[in-house]
């Protein structure tokens, strides 16, 4: 193998985030490994949460789910930092972690048909569709190339409709310290067919409902309210010309 070879498969390694299909296969890998593979588990274990949330606490909602990852060559923008863009790649990466983590008695609830919502269980087509609404991200301070960072997301605050989850983008130094590059909130919608899922029925059937769980919402919520409705926004919008 000639050494232009070698280097030429040591950049497409380096650059798997960004080849063709990557995104979709890595997108499916979490689907496939915290459902598919965690089927069984969930049988076994009395139908509960295998990652062992909502178990014993309702708390267990605002735990964070954390994806390691890294920026890669084909990332950068002209400045060589992570482009804007490719952060919401890894936003989706992260919060499908995220949401098939801690609703994945849901999906499986939906899956067997448990509520008798379908006319038959075992479709994949019965787990519910979860779009993305919105997304607001700040940045804080710029990612090099092939620099090392987490994603830290996790279940913020909800009303009758909307689910908000707040993802920081984290690196370390040597000592352990951590430094937040970009915060983001992301607004979603659970689905059932056409019909909107109420978080507070997803929490309620996955074991997170508490008064103290509601108390907590109710404290986080005011910092996204102004994301739940954009109908001012849509006027502007359409008087601008």
């Amino acid at each position: 193998m000639t050494p232009l070879r070698i280097l030429v498969y040591i950049f497409l390694l380096s650059t798997y985030k960004t080849l063709p299909f990557a995104y979709v296969i890595r997108f499916y890998h979490v689907i496939v490994r915290n459902l598919l593979f965690h089927r069984s588990q969930y049988n076994h274990n009395n139908k509960l949460n295998t990652f062992g949330r909502g178990v014993t606490n309702p708390l267990d909602v605002f735990k964070p789910a954390i994806t390691k990852t890294y920026v890669s060559p084909l990332e950068i923008d002209m400045y060589l930092h992570k482009s804007n863009s490719t952060y919401f790649i890894d936003l989706d990466i992260a919060r499908t972690d995220l949401v098939t983590k801690v609703f994945q008695k849901l999906f499986f609830r939906y899956f067997d048909n448990d509520n008798g919502h379908f006319p038959k269980a075992g479709k994949i087509s019965n787990f519910p569709y979860v779009p993305v609404a919105a997304v607001e991200t700040h940045f804080k301070h710029e990612l090099r190339v092939f620099q090392p960072f987490e994603i830290h997301s996790q279940v913020l605050a909800w009303d009758k409709k909307w689910l908000f989850i707040l993802s920081k983008f984290v690196t370390k130094s040597a000592k352990g310290d951590e430094k937040i590059c970009a915060i983001t909130i992301t607004k979603y919608v659970f689905k059932r067919g056409r019909l909107t899922i109420s978080p507070e029925e997803m929490l309620k059937e996955c074991g997170y409902w508490s008064d103290e769980v509601d108390q907590l919402n109710k404290k986080h919520y005011p910092v996204v309210q102004d994301m739940a409705t954009t109908d001012k926004l849509e006027e502007l919008a359409m008087a601008m010309k």
